[in-house]
């Protein structure tokens, strides 16, 4: 009697130390090397460049690991999303708290970068770009809401340097004033880069969606009016592990968003997405 409750009992535990120790595989981002540049030193250098060469040096920066410690910790999320038959499942996704930025702990700058930039980094690191809808749950779980700040647009100056640096300052100050601690999930302070179907629409363009407000209306619908290689002040890059656990099983964000019943988990479109990512050109 004893052998078979001790049987019955270790087919019962077992499965739940199975799905315990079923975990997200970490972001592959290296560490910050000693010596690297602060943020305040990289946005100097970088002010003169021209696009396709600054977004270059941004590359190069962060893939080298030159980012705050903070975005190598990321949020996990958990949360029961419908898919398209109307479906419940259970999600859990790791999202970056905050939106990439140059520098260390305590010199950093949020860069603003163009698509492909930020795509040959989400692969780099595992990770992948948000959708809408992730971006709208972001904000509803975000622990630091902030009032989107904005530049009255005057010539180009929104697309400069400058103005990322003073847009960052502008953030940190209300931050501190909120009591905002970095690694807490911040929002409402950029709009997001997104993934859509209007990918497939034109494909030498940038989406963007966001910038909530503290009523959570983002500023921002989807927008795909801009040419790839616009960014200004605004943008922010915030990525998210592209591996995420449905339902106690591992899979890939691409995998959801392309499946013609699961995509709706995280999209709010009408159909599955046919490609889940910028294309990079070939260089």
């Amino acid at each position: 009697m004893f052998r078979r409750f001790s049987f019955w009992l270790l087919s019962f535990i077992f499965p739940l130390i199975t799905f315990a120790q079923i975990s997200i595989p970490d972001l592959q981002i290296p560490e910050r090397k000693p010596g690297a540049e602060t943020g305040s030193a990289f946005m100097q250098r970088i002010m003169p460049l021209e696009l396709e060469e600054r977004e270059e040096e941004i590359f190069k920066a962060l893939a080298s690991g030159n980012m705050p410690d903070f975005l190598r910790n990321p949020i996990s999320l958990v949360d029961a999303f419908t898919d398209s038959q109307g479906r419940s499942h259970e999600l859990i996704y790791e999202i970056m708290p905050d939106y990439l930025a140059v520098g260390s702990n305590v010199d950093y700058c949020r860069i603003p970068m163009n698509p492909y930039t930020a795509q040959r980094l989400a692969d780099l690191f595992g990770g992948s770009l948000i959708t809408a809808k992730i971006s709208d749950h972001i904000y509803e779980n975000a622990e630091v809401k902030l009032d989107p700040f904005f530049y009255k647009p005057v010539g180009r100056e929104n697309e400069s340097v400058e103005k990322f640096i003073l847009h960052n300052a502008q953030i940190e100050k209300q931050k501190e004033e909120a009591k905002g601690k970095n690694g807490q999930l911040i929002a409402g302070i950029k709009k997001d880069v997104i993934l859509s179907n209007r990918l497939v629409e034109g494909t030498d363009r940038v989406v963007i969606y966001g910038w909530h407000k503290l009523d959570g209306n983002p500023i921002q619908p989807v927008y795909s009016g801009h040419v790839d290689w616009y960014v200004d002040y605004s943008h922010g890059i915030r990525l998210m592990n592209k591996h995420v656990i449905l339902d106690g099983e591992i899979t890939t964000v691409s995998k959801i968003l392309s499946d013609p019943i699961l995509f709706q988990l995280f999209s709010n479109e009408t159909a599955p997405m046919t490609q889940t990512g910028y294309r990079v050109p070939e260089r």
